[in-house]
């Protein structure tokens, strides 16, 4: 059975969701759709490139991918069907596949030329992009979709900066559900500059304050010190290298319509500097 998931920034309220979805099932019965995220900021590129990097590899090989964030056709944003890494990807090319694709090397890029009708009309993700799945799904060959190319637009990812031998800037890239904060900055570039040496990540309050956080936690549990007296670890701010392994500052267990996430309280929003000091001398 075929698998199509659905990425979009339409949110959950309006008809859009349910009128692709219906759209597909016209076209196939027996398909099985799955659900991304239909609350991607919009137009957030990078934002949707985060979530669908970090969860579109545990799909079976073969998946197809719609990616309905900023999708509307212009001159210079045509309509794209993508094989990467085993997968289909269809999207507008607005540069959203540099950023989930970083280091796969793309097998075959398309430029959409079929269902003409679709391919301008206000609502492309169901106008066109669906009839394109729907195709692939059947076992129809990319090549009959449109022309091929050789690449597809590319962006520049903010990426953290190591200075003076000392500093590790990084960016917020992403705030979670739970107003957990996600850097830019991956296990893998920490370790390699790290050196094992101590450290000090400086975080701004709200209110202006400092807070130095000297360790990073495997867990979020592992703040606890002692479970039968949890509840004095609720709230405190921790820091660890989250699934998708790319360090996260969050408050444990906090509830962020009660007491305010970690963005929240120490206003934090994306795109904001998250530095790490390195200790050269000892002396932190």
């Amino acid at each position: 059975m075929a698998i199509i998931t659905l990425t979009t920034d339409f949110g959950t309220k309006d008809y859009f969701v349910s009128s692709i979805k219906g759209a597909i099932l016209k076209e196939l019965s027996d398909v099985t759709i799955v659900d991304i995220s239909h609350q991607v900021s919009p137009y957030d590129l990078s934002e949707a490139a985060y979530i669908i990097r970090n969860s579109y590899n545990e799909f079976p090989k073969g998946t197809i991918h719609i990616i309905g964030v900023n999708s509307l056709t212009t001159p210079d944003q045509k309509p794209i069907c993508a094989h990467i890494n085993g997968h289909y990807f269809i999207c507008g090319d607005n540069g959203i596949l540099s950023l989930i694709c970083q280091t796969e090397i793309h097998e075959e890029v398309y430029e959409i030329t079929v269902h003409p009708e679709g391919i301008d009309s206000l609502f492309p993700v169901k106008n066109c992009f669906v009839p394109v799945a729907c195709h692939l799904a059947r076992g129809g060959l990319p090549s009959l979709l449109g022309f091929k190319r050789n690449e597809f637009k590319q962006l520049n990812e903010l990426k953290p900066i190591y200075r003076d031998d000392k500093f590790l800037v990084g960016n917020v890239i992403y705030i979670d559900h739970f107003g957990n904060v996600i850097t830019n900055i991956t296990r893998r570039y920490f370790n390699e500059v790290s050196n094992d040496r101590a450290f000090k990540i400086i975080l701004r309050q709200k209110d202006f304050s400092i807070t130095d956080i000297d360790i990073i936690y495997n867990h979020y549990n592992d703040v606890v010190q002692d479970f039968s007296k949890e509840f004095q670890a609720m709230g405190r701010t921790l820091c660890l290298f989250n699934s998708a392994d790319f360090l996260e500052v969050t408050l444990y267990k906090s509830n962020p319509e009660l007491t305010g996430g970690a963005n929240q309280l120490m206003g934090l929003k994306k795109g904001d500097t998250i530095t790490i000091e390195f200790d050269n001398q000892s002396n932190f």
